[in-house]
């Protein structure tokens, strides 16, 4: 066999093999198992960030994680006048639904999250897509071991650090929030 025609054979075996381990992916979706919405002061502006827990199911924690989204119905009104970015962090300390608030139990006012945020997305006024959330950073370092505290949304810096107006649509929204994880069962 020529070393040209090898290579496109060996090429279209690796296809064939990626195809069929994607053929045996598995989708799981779940909810949220808890939500709360902290308000407090960020500069001058009073407002709110969202904490959530995403419970991650036992076949997904020992399978290879190919990809995991945050899904939730568009929340900005037809009439808001600004664009919303929605930014995700992993939280750093462990909290409870009826127990936390702008300042409890985090060791800085705001709450205690990652500097960096794992997922971005921006909502249009009048936009009726939904938001989409990739979280596969986050999930994958909880499957290695990180502890998982859950996730908060906020706006960036530039944007005021927190949701202003659109605070109670957002609420509402996250009622429909969904976790969807696409998989390879048993292979980590």
């Amino acid at each position: 066999m020529r070393e040209g025609t090898r290579t496109v054979v060996i090429l279209l075996a690796i296809i064939a093999v990626a195809g069929v381990r994607s053929a045996l992916g598995e989708t799981l979706s779940v909810g949220l198992s808890d939500v709360a919405v902290i308000a407090g002061n960020v500069g001058k502006n009073d407002v709110a960030r969202v904490v959530l827990h995403v419970n991650v199911p036992e076949p997904v924690l020992n399978a290879s994680i190919d990809f995991a989204e945050l899904t939730f119905p568009a929340f900005l009104s037809d009439t808001s006048k600004d664009a919303v970015t929605v930014v995700t962090h992993c939280a750093q300390t462990r909290w409870q639904r009826d127990r936390v608030t702008w300042t409890e139990p985090w060791k800085r006012q705001g709450g205690d999250f990652d500097s960096v945020g794992c997922a971005w997305y921006a909502s249009v006024p009048g936009r009726k897509h939904a938001v989409v959330l990739d979280i596969t950073k986050a999930v994958r370092s909880w499957q290695h071991g990180r502890e998982n505290c859950g996730l908060f949304l906020k706006r960036p810096e530039h944007e005021g650090g927190g949701f202003l107006g659109e605070r109670e649509r957002l609420r509402a929204a996250l009622n429909s929030a969904r976790v969807k994880f696409y998989y390879t069962p048993g292979q980590e």
